[in-house]
């Protein structure tokens, strides 16, 4: 650049040198710079632009000597970093040089920085922890004797309530109980035709095994319930006859009451002649039917039955209607000789007229009423 400003110099002087000739030759003839011709004017305006040229062309040339002199200093401050390290080896990353010094530094410097942001990640989440820890109610801490006083507090509120509970079912057991006493020890009352010849209550055995059995009591309405024929069957032990007319009395009791259509409508109530409680007990493990009490039977009950119905003689067996109407009284003879049952229970004609066009309710009430006309009469 600076070549290039001093090969302009010399054509700079030669237009100062014409320029100042041409000045004074205009001071001197003023005529002849009047005809002089006009080109001769034109030459300080080629100086002036040799000018202007000349301080563009250094202004453009600035920043490339700049540059120059930043580049040259780094080629020397690079130079004398070599020759300090003494030689050492580099490695190159680019525009970036590192040394072995600069490495280790770097690596502690990586180190540090991964520290403190570990310790930073850690001073979040002890923070965090912390806000946890402020939104979470605190929970106090008891010491063991408060622990124990506690749990001793709620076992015996659970031991209170439990017991509490206890005591209110074994209340309500023991009313239902009491209840049910009661219901049992008061007397059910009962009426019906039934109740009037046999009384409140009939047994019945049940044979636990082939030694022990069992005797249950019923109430005599519920007993004879739904039964359309029942038999009043006089008898005891120790009667002979009596003893071969139980077995077959027992076959035709179950063939009757087997019938399609008529399953358990006919029902038989023994009326005891034993002599004592023990043999009533022996002779009526023989029979599957009803009986009346033993007590009652050898008493004076059974010997109203017995004139009632002119029984005679045992066996002895006396056949009654669902309402107590006498059936026959000589279906110890009936059996034998109609085995299968064709004819059972062997009614008149009229009887089963009778019963087949006036309903029970009806005959229930006749029979009622002409009872006590009856009574009435005998009682005057």
């Amino acid at each position: 650049v600076m070549a290039l400003a001093h090969s302009h110099q010399p054509t700079l002087d030669i237009i100062g040198a014409g320029a100042e000739r041409e000045c004074a030759n205009a001071i001197t003839n003023p005529q002849t710079m009047a005809n002089a011709p006009i080109t001769n004017a034109v030459v300080p305006l080629k100086w002036q632009r040799g000018v202007f040229i000349a301080t563009v062309l250094l202004l453009l040339s600035f920043p490339h000597y700049s540059y120059g002199q930043e580049t040259a200093t780094l080629s020397a401050d690079e130079a004398t970093a070599s020759d300090t390290t003494g030689g050492e080896d580099v490695t190159d990353l680019g525009d970036v040089v590192v040394g072995d010094d600069t490495m280790a530094d770097l690596t502690e410097l990586v180190e540090d920085l991964e520290k403190e942001n570990v310790a930073e990640e850690c001073a979040t989440d002890t923070d965090a922890a912390e806000e946890d820890a402020s939104a979470t109610p605190a929970i106090p801490v008891t010491d063991d004797a408060e622990i124990a006083e506690a749990t001793e507090d709620a076992t015996t509120t659970d031991e209170a309530e439990s017991n509490a509970e206890n005591a209110a079912k074994e209340s309500d057991a023991t009313t239902q109980t009491e209840a049910e006493a009661a219901a049992a020890a008061a007397p059910v009352v009962q009426s019906g035709p039934f109740i009037d010849l046999l009384g409140e209550t009939l047994l019945s055995l049940e044979m636990v095994d082939d030694a022990h059995a069992q005797v249950h009591q019923h109430y005599t309405n519920e007993a004879l319930s739904g039964k359309k024929v029942v038999g009043l069957y006089f008898s005891a032990d120790w009667c002979g006859p009596c003893r071969q007319f139980t077995p077959d009395l027992v076959n035709f009791y179950n063939k009757m009451n087997a019938r399609r259509g008529k399953q358990n409508e006919f029902e038989i109530v023994w009326i005891s002649r034993c002599r004592t409680v023990d043999d009533f007990g022996q002779y009526f493990t023989q029979m599957n039917w009803l009986a009346l009490p033993p007590d009652e039977a050898m008493g004076q009950r059974g010997q109203l039955l017995g004139d009632k119905y002119k029984v005679k003689g045992i066996p002895s067996l006396v056949l009654l209607d669902e309402i107590g109407n006498v059936i026959t009284t000589d279906a110890r003879n009936k059996i034998p000789a109609d085995k299968a049952g064709i004819g059972f229970p062997w009614r008149s004609p009229l009887s089963v007229l009778i019963s087949a066009l006036v309903p029970r309710s009806f005959r229930l009430l006749v029979k009622t009423q002409l009872a006590g006309v009856l009574g009435l009469v005998k009682g005057a």
